[in-house]
């Protein structure tokens, strides 16, 4: 009788110690959910999440050190490559200042100096990799205006050869631009009315901006590392695939097709974008802006989207990040293009 007694205690102990370890096992995964579901409330996980991102940026400039550009090809992906690099810093900052209000003075300011450090860092490797060429003497700035015939001309048989996206050409419109060669890349600006085509052929530079135009039809098919759009009203921009990022400054009443591996949009109202990227598109101080996939077609396209890393559709384009609205709420400044449209 000792014996079965003695043996019935054992189980009740070890079954109470059983339900004691499986109740702490519960507490601790019900701890660590919590802190999972609410991340940007925890200053380790935030501070993990920031060295994380920082380590791979410098593994991303280690190998650009490592194995410096040397063929036309790869300064081009180089170029893009930075940018994209810079735009994840501004990202981490950005981050950084939605946290602020749960992170000490102390992280704050260890955000602030690891973002500094990777912006240095950033341009230093670009210095070493991508040298500047040799001064020789300043040259003023040139500006070409074509013939408005042959322009037209030529914007016709290049729309007609090279574009199949119905109902974008405006052929028959003046097609003469002012093309600016500037240090930075190549600028088209001042237009109104009528198409403007960018080939190949015609581009001076991987980074191109095109500015101050309205009321234009506009086709950019050459190879680039950095397109930037700026102010422009009442203008379809029909865009191949861009090797780093898109950047877009205060545009109206407009529609954008463009594939490019990071999209930044600042002061857009009432522009649709067919898009596809590489990471969430993101948005700042814009209204009525709406998003759908990228349907540009254009002769040699899935070689191009190829070579610049851009087959793949991810559909984050619907993934738009609002810089402008911290609310969990959906911000009511973007919002998905209807299929039919």
């Amino acid at each position: 009788t000792a014996l079965a007694e003695e043996a019935d205690a054992r189980v009740v102990e070890k079954l109470s110690k059983g339900d004691a370890e499986r109740a702490a096992q519960r507490e601790r995964r019900k701890e660590r959910e919590k802190e999972e579901a609410n991340p940007r409330e925890n200053v380790d996980l935030f501070n993990q999440s920031q060295q994380e991102e920082a380590g791979s940026i410098r593994s991303a400039l280690a190998e650009l050190e490592g194995q410096p550009p040397s063929t036309k090809d790869e300064i081009h992906a180089a170029k893009g490559t930075f940018e994209n690099l810079r735009l994840r810093v501004l990202e981490m900052e950005k981050k950084a200042a939605s946290a602020s209000y749960f992170l000490s003075a102390y992280d704050v300011r260890a955000t602030s100096d690891l973002a500094k450090d990777l912006k240095a860092k950033i341009d230093g490797v670009q210095r070493e990799v991508l040298p500047r060429k040799a001064f020789t003497f300043r040259r003023r700035r040139v500006m070409r205006e074509r013939n408005a015939a042959d322009g037209a001309q030529a914007a016709r048989t290049k729309a007609k050869s090279s574009v199949q996206e119905g109902g974008a050409g405006a052929a028959g419109e003046n097609a003469s631009a002012q093309v600016a060669v500037e240090a930075r890349g190549m600028k088209v600006e001042a237009r109104e009315g009528g198409v403007v085509v960018i080939a190949q052929e015609d581009a001076t530079s991987d980074d191109i901006e095109i500015a101050g135009c309205k009321d234009c039809v506009i086709y950019v098919l050459a190879k680039m590392a950095v397109l930037r759009l700026v102010d422009l009203t009442s203008c379809r921009v029909f865009c191949g695939p861009v090797g780093g990022s898109l950047y877009l400054e205060g545009c109206r009443d407009s529609v954008v097709m463009a594939a490019a591996h990071q999209a930044r949009i600042h002061h857009a109202h009432r522009v649709d974008f067919y898009l596809r990227t590489r990471s969430y598109p993101i948005i700042e101080k814009c209204s009525e802006v709406r998003f759908a996939p990228y349907a540009f077609s254009f002769e040699g396209r899935d070689a191009a989207l190829e070579r610049e890393k851009l087959s793949e559709e991810n559909d984050l384009w619907s993934d738009v990040k609002d810089f402008g609205w911290l609310k969990s709420t959906q911000s009511p400044n973007w919002t998905v293009l209807p299929q039919d449209q």
